[in-house]
């Protein structure tokens, strides 16, 4: 029987400071295998753990991260009392902790990339990413990267599971590891994106199906018994109460 596992979203975002030392060390004290961050780099290509382009909302400062050095952005509170987080840093300092990273802009691929081979951790990484196109970049410099599936590519799954067509696993890359889950929604603009039918083709394609952002426990129910296989969350220990595995 599928379990449906809990990951914390930018480390339990209501339950923490989002992306910042506190959130790891939150999620980390539950007990959970994956937290789903973003990344950013600086101006001097060192990659951050950051949703949003700019200060403005974490620290109430309007610069952009890419235009700040790594010295500069150190010196600002990430919203817990403490700097930003290099990816790096977090790689060592949570060696057993798996990381679902959301490349937010293209600069950053590469350098995260980088990042994650010489920690010695891309099999506990994966990379995510609302573009496609940054996705195929990544497989192209690095094979054995694990990676969920782009949005326009989730679209036309979608559209081909609803008319009840196989899967085409292998157009994918499915069939050697570089995509191991589809990171969706439970709707879009109205439009219901999980369903039973492409939960059942996902799997039959040896694919996870991974939903974001719930945080309503009723939700989470109701998704568990559709059989997926990760709710992202920014409620972590509200979820794990919820799914039986506190």
């Amino acid at each position: 029987m599928r379990t449906c596992q809990v990951i914390a979203h930018r480390g339990g975002a209501a339950e923490a400071p989002e992306n910042t030392w506190a959130a790891i060390e939150h999620t980390a004290g539950l007990g959970l295998a994956w937290m789903e961050t973003d990344l950013r780099v600086t101006s001097d290509r060192v990659v951050v753990l950051s949703h949003d382009p700019g200060l403005s909302r974490t620290a109430g400062e309007d610069v952009l991260i890419r235009d700040l050095s790594w010295d500069e952005l150190q010196e600002r509170d990430a919203g817990d009392g403490r700097p930003y987080v290099r990816l790096d840093d977090a790689l060592h300092a949570f060696p057993e902790l798996g990381l679902n990273v959301d490349l937010k802009e293209a600069a950053v691929v590469q350098p995260a990339l980088q990042a994650v081979r010489a920690a010695g951790a891309l099999e506990r990484i994966r990379f995510a990413s609302f573009s496609a196109r940054r996705l195929a970049v990544l497989r192209r410099q690095e094979p054995r990267a694990t990676t969920s599936v782009g949005l326009v590519d989730v679209a036309g799954l979608l559209l081909l599971a609803e008319a009840a067509v196989p899967l085409p696993h292998t157009r994918w890359g499915w069939t050697n590891g570089h995509a191991d889950a589809i990171q969706v929604p439970v709707s879009w603009h109205g439009v219901p994106v999980v369903t039973r039918r492409l939960v059942a083709e996902a799997h039959a394609a040896g694919i996870e199906v991974h939903v974001w952002t719930v945080d309503d426990p009723e939700e989470m129910r109701r998704l568990e018994a559709m059989h997926v296989d990760a709710v992202i969350t920014d409620v972590p220990t509200t979820a794990l109460e919820v799914l039986h595995q506190a």
